[in-house]
């Protein structure tokens, strides 16, 4: 994997890693389904006007696309961000980032039982040793998986997952497709679907303040539109595996950050959690990639 599709996968970590810090403060006021229908609104119309400049002939999908791509809508943005932003308003920060090393480990079975992947030790131990620097950082901090937060562990759990059947999905669709048009289109069948579900909500509260309009803009700019620009390129070039690897960085920028920006303090369980996120990124994306044949049946 060459540097600047590496370089492309941390950025993207981060864009995602900022959304449950900006995700809690927007719906201290915003109610979730409002959150999802300003993700959809603003990121189909950014990314249609953008997919439609780069690809004006390929814009419009073919017929016997529409249902592959609105499938992956389901999977990827709609399914999988409501479950996120429901479970995040009854769970804490905390756990959102250790829930995240769901996604891995689903990814490669998932891959596995559709033969998209194969099982070498280096993945295996990669994706072993970064989870287990993850789980480090956040037993540390007392990740609360109790009682008062089981309901959204266990929506941000089936988020995992439905992001996992993305990622594994998607590829054979992008090898064929123009990446930016099907994401746009997934986009359009979210706005299109989601806030039917939605009208009886207050998509701008009035007890919003400028810290609330801002965290929505912050989730409408990083983990929206620059976010899923950037996942669809690198899943394309790297693969199912090594982009849901990757997905491991984000707990700890958000730990950093939370460091660096709200005063918390420097823990010792840091340490051994980022040599272990760390090593585990080596391990999976430097692993040499060959012309694999499907194992016969």
């Amino acid at each position: 994997m060459d540097s600047s599709t590496r370089n492309l996968l941390i950025a993207v970590q981060f864009c995602f890693g900022v959304f449950p810090v900006l995700g809690k403060q927007a719906m201290e006021v915003f109610e979730p389904r409002a959150v999802l229908v300003w993700r959809l609104l603003v990121g189909s119309a950014v990314l249609a006007f953008v997919a439609w400049r780069m690809h004006p002939r390929r814009f419009w999908l073919p017929r016997r696309d529409l249902t592959v791509v609105f499938a992956l809508s389901l999977l990827g943005i709609t399914i999988n961000q409501l479950l996120f932003l429901e479970g995040l308003t009854r769970s804490t920060a905390t756990n959102a980032g250790l829930l995240m090393t769901v996604i891995p480990v689903a990814t490669v079975a998932l891959g596995l039982m559709f033969r998209q992947e194969r099982a070498t030790w280096r993945r295996l131990a990669g994706i072993a040793l970064s989870v287990g620097g993850v789980a480090w950082l956040f037993l540390g901090r007392g990740a609360e998986l109790s009682s008062a937060t089981r309901t959204g562990d266990l929506l941000m759990t089936a988020n995992a997952i439905s992001y996992s059947g993305y990622l594994v999905a998607a590829r054979s669709v992008l090898k064929r497709l123009p990446q930016i048009v099907v994401l746009a289109w997934m986009f359009l069948f979210g706005a299109l679907i989601v806030p039917w579900f939605s009208l009886s909500i207050d998509w701008a509260p009035s007890a919003a303040e400028p810290i609330h309009w801002w965290a929505l803009v912050g989730i409408l700019l990083f983990p929206t539109v620059l976010a899923y620009i950037g996942n669809i390129v690198v899943l394309a070039r790297a693969g199912a595996a090594v982009t849901a690897a990757y997905v491991m960085l984000q707990p700890f920028l958000a730990a950093g950050l939370g460091i660096g920006l709200l005063g918390e303090p420097a823990e010792a369980a840091l340490i051994p959690a980022a040599i272990g996120v760390l090593g585990g990124l080596w391990l999976v994306s430097g692993a040499k990639r060959r012309k694999e044949t499907p194992a016969a049946p």
